[in-house]
């Protein structure tokens, strides 16, 4: 059983032109996505992708991150994943709880350690194969960079 294609016009939320979508649920439903979604059209969309990349690269540039390479597209969406990501790390960092200096002093390095593979890395596919990464594999990673990285002292 196929479903039907309904086309709708729609009014861009920014330019406020119209352009047609096509909508695959039922009549009713797709009334009220037609009034509630907030609709973008190709040009308007673009744009706001474009901005936002741009802000979140300068926004990484600033914390010693590279810009990503990659297609628009796949560069776009690797850099709100890393965007994600960092957000996940600053998370665990800043709900840890220490003992001492010394284990504070070795939980940064192993911090440092870490983000600097994470800077490492330019490719925007390598981001988008590692956007299911969630707080307990970064945790994981952190903690075997913290068993095999020595304090130094002096």
């Amino acid at each position: 059983m196929t479903k039907e294609i309904y086309n709708y016009t729609v009014r861009c939320r920014t330019c406020r032109c119209k352009f047609e979508v096509q909508l695959f649920d039922t009549h009713e439903k797709n009334l009220f996505l037609v009034d509630k979604k907030v609709w973008f059209c190709e040009k308007c969309k673009k744009e706001y992708f474009e901005k936002q990349t741009r802000q979140l690269t300068d926004e990484h540039k600033n914390v010693g991150f590279q810009e990503l390479v990659g297609t628009e597209k796949t560069v776009s969406w690797a850099v709100k994943i890393r965007s994600e990501m960092l957000n996940k790390v600053k998370y665990l960092r800043d709900s840890l709880i220490f003992d001492n200096d010394e284990a504070r002093e070795k939980s940064e390095k192993a911090f440092t350690l870490f983000l600097e593979e994470w800077q490492a890395e330019t490719e925007a596919k390598w981001w988008i194969d590692h956007r299911n990464m969630n707080v307990r594999d970064i945790s994981k990673r952190i903690e075997e960079l913290k068993l095999t990285q020595p304090i130094q002292k002096g």
